[in-house]
């Protein structure tokens, strides 16, 4: 198994859980962090075995706060403004084109840069003490990538009121999941155990099945809606496939039955 210097990485029962491993810095991203998620990314598409991805954040305090300060100044760019480089994009898993459904478990503030990652998940489990907020205008600088990210996340105008007001407000983990950007609230000490639950969930269903539904989902988000429907047809005949519905045929005929949690 690859030896990480910054992430936790785990698989168990077809879950990949991936952990940011820097506490003490409240887990932002530095040079090291981004490459070795990237990286992993790139090895979860291969793996047949991984259903599902898990990621987190080490400690209590926080599940993501960004991009580590240190690093954003070293960080060098083109002398052209109409070239960037934004290492923080290696953060999303479907920049690196990995369609498998991401849960994030959200331990403790979610900040700037977390967005690029929680953009491009699919169902996020947040702690009761969980935080949201993008100090960008705080510090002078304008938030772009973050809420075009979380753009269908949020609620417009609650995505232009974290965006605006900087370090002036935070969205408690109640309240996002008022507005839909979270899915469940839950004591901390239950986090992962929730989030680990769905998790084994989704790895259990049959993976193309699951994969051509979450391909849908974002073809809505992110298309015109005519383009979505058309494209619709396509996804049907490649999720559709003739081995995912034999698995599902066999669960029925083997008496399997479902017993589903109303919440």
């Amino acid at each position: 198994m690859t030896e990480f210097e910054t992430l936790l990485f785990d698989k168990s029962e077809g879950v990949a859980t991936i952990t940011l491993n820097r506490p003490d810095k409240y887990n932002s991203c530095n040079e090291t962090l981004v490459n070795e998620l990237a990286g992993l990314y790139e090895d979860l598409r291969y793996d047949d075995e991984v259903k599902a991805v898990l990621l987190t954040g080490a400690g209590d305090k926080a599940f993501c706060t960004g991009i580590d300060r240190d690093y954003a100044m070293d960080n060098k760019q083109p002398g052209s403004p109409f070239m960037m480089n934004d290492p923080m994009l290696k953060l999303g898993p479907k920049q690196a084109d990995l369609w498998k459904p991401m849960v994030v478990a959200v331990n403790g503030m979610a900040g700037g840069g977390a967005f690029y990652a929680l953009g491009e998940s699919e169902i996020i489990i947040a702690a009761e003490h969980a935080t949201f907020f993008d100090p960008h205008t705080t510090y002078g600088m304008a938030a772009c990538f973050e809420p075009m990210f979380m753009y269908g996340q949020l609620p417009w105008g609650e995505l232009c009121r974290m965006s605006l007001l900087g370090n002036y407000e935070r969205i408690s983990a109640q309240k996002a999941q008022q507005l839909g950007l979270v899915s469940e609230v839950v004591p901390g000490e239950q986090l992962m155990e929730a989030a680990t639950t769905i998790a084994r969930q989704l790895a259990s269903l049959p993976a193309i099945a699951v994969q051509g539904t979450l391909k849908s989902l974002w073809a809505a988000r992110t298309m015109a809606r005519d383009q979505a429907i058309a494209m619709a047809s396509t996804f049907v005949e490649v999720g559709n496939h003739p081995d995912a519905i034999a698995e599902g045929q066999a669960f029925f005929a083997s008496g399997g039955r479902i017993t589903p949690r109303i919440r």
